[in-house]
């Protein structure tokens, strides 16, 4: 007897199908599993087994065979439990296999016969919506697949209910609304940085990356975790795209789908492929997993040199592509950067209250471990100077909120996009501001890029503005972010 159930394997962020064909057959017991089946998916053998017999069911005393299709397609993952025992139980007749025409099967299988969730069972439902499929998973997880459109899903505490055949849909929990992070830093508990917060407001409104310049214990920190909650809440496509990659990372989704933007902030020892994504099989980097939120790198030029100079290309396309003997794999990767540094070794380069211990040749050295074209790729660059104590133990609390600057910068947003949907053109350089950004380019020696991004930084002080015309002042504001004196 012979049965199939249609399952999928994670190639990245997509689900890609593949049918799991069961062969039981009389001759020597066997259980064996062919078609590029990693370690996971072998030890499905004894998953399996164990947990039909404890749901009640009978495991065959015969020769079965386990063809994951299409054979070249790497298969990796516990996920092909359930499909598995679908497979077996309809090709010994214990189940129809009718019932599961037109369904897409995916779990892993405890000893005790439960099923439950895996990493990327969101990338499984949106390859089952989008191919009109009703998906066989977790009840546990039907919360987080309940935000995908269209889905039919079935969620199955364990295999004793398909004694009764397939249950029906299950209903998801109430929808999810947008919420604040938890434990964000509010602008009104720091103290002074007033420049830095106006580089925060800006980059919150226009997604440009910023750098942080100052000694030990100036802020910088403090001031990057207050960039998420200025940030207009994720937009529901967006929601999907971050969840998507965090599920698949085998993270929680659930902050995701509630509308609340990454923060990722790895230490300065993560590897290259912790950083952009690797490893067997490949998994998101730190890079992916701020996917449309903020990846925050504290201590720059602590990062490894290599790890750093391959962020270079995703802060450019806004997608991580991994290139292996089997295949490209893609990761999406649109971050804003926030990065600190100290401007020497000991910190204290440029001080007026502390004398730097530095030899000059250290403080040459250690900003250019960073690079050039990391350098390049940052729109802001503030110096971030270190805090008088008698403000810093004033009780009264900053006038700028991160309550008020979220409004100003959600209206930013609203005037770039009903510009944006009323056709009109983008906004325009005045003369004054087109000659004092060719004057800043040519006495600054800026490329191509970094021109570009001024620009672009210019348009977004005019959107807080909420002005149609780029004006010199605006340039002006753009082109002082672009100081690299960072002794």
């Amino acid at each position: 007897m012979q049965a199939a159930i249609t399952t999928a394997t994670l190639v990245g962020v997509d689900a890609v199908p593949v049918e799991v064909q069961v062969d039981v057959s009389s001759g020597l017991p066997v259980f064996g599993i062919v078609g590029l089946a990693d370690t996971a998916v072998q030890e499905a053998r004894d998953r399996v087994r164990s947990a039909l017999r404890a749901a009640g069911f009978d495991f065959p005393n015969a020769r079965v065979i386990v063809n994951l299709a299409p054979a070249p397609l790497r298969k990796h993952g516990t996920g092909f439990d359930l499909p598995i025992a679908l497979g077996v139980l309809c090709a010994t007749g214990q189940l129809s296999t009718r019932a599961f025409d037109g369904s897409v099967a995916v779990g892993e299988l405890g000893l005790d016969g439960s099923v439950r969730t895996v990493p990327g069972l969101l990338a499984h439902a949106l390859a089952a919506a989008r191919a009109d499929a009703r998906l066989l998973g977790p009840r546990l997880a039907a919360d987080a697949v309940g935000a995908v459109p269209g889905l039919k899903y079935h969620g199955l505490d364990d295999l004793r209910s398909l004694r009764q055949g397939v249950p029906p849909p299950t209903v998801p929990g109430p929808a999810r609304s947008s919420l604040s992070p938890d434990g964000g830093v509010d602008l009104a508990d720091v103290a002074g940085h007033q420049g830095a917060k106006r580089c925060l407001e800006i980059a919150a409104a226009g997604g440009h990356n910023v750098l942080f310049v100052g000694p030990p214990g100036s802020g910088k920190t403090m001031l990057a975790r207050a960039l998420c909650g200025l940030q207009t809440p994720l937009t529901e496509n967006e929601r999907l795209e971050t969840a998507l990659v965090h599920s698949v990372a085998g993270l929680d989704p659930a902050p995701a789908l509630d509308g609340v933007r990454p923060f990722r902030a790895p230490h300065h020892s993560s590897s290259i492929a912790g950083l952009v994504g690797g490893g067997a099989p490949p998994r998101p980097g730190e890079i992916s997993l701020a996917h449309h939120g903020v990846l925050f790198l504290d201590e720059l030029p602590e990062f490894g040199p290599a790890a750093l100079q391959v962020l270079r290309q995703p802060l450019e396309e806004g997608v991580v592509t991994l290139v292996r003997a089997q295949g490209a794999v893609t990761y999406p990767a649109r971050v804003t950067l926030v990065a600190a540094m100290n401007p020497c070794p000991c910190g204290f380069a440029g001080d007026p209250d502390r004398a730097c211990t530095c030899s000059p040749g250290a403080v040459a050295r250690y900003p250019a471990r960073v690079g050039g074209p990391l350098f390049d790729r940052m729109d802001i660059a503030v110096r971030v100077a270190r805090i008088d104590p008698g403000l810093l133990l004033c009780r009264e609390r900053a006038e700028t909120t991160t309550a008020d600057v979220s409004a100003r910068v959600r209206q930013a947003v609203e005037f770039r996009g009903s510009r944006t949907r009323s056709g009109s053109q983008p906004p325009t350089l005045s003369l004054a501001a087109r000659s004092l950004l060719e004057a800043s380019a040519r006495s600054q020696h800026l490329s191509g890029r970094a021109v570009t991004r001024v620009l672009r930084v210019a348009r977004t002080i005019a959107d807080l503005a909420r002005t149609d015309s780029i004006a010199e002042e605006h340039v002006a504001e753009a082109v002082g972010y672009r100081g690299w004196d960072l002794g």
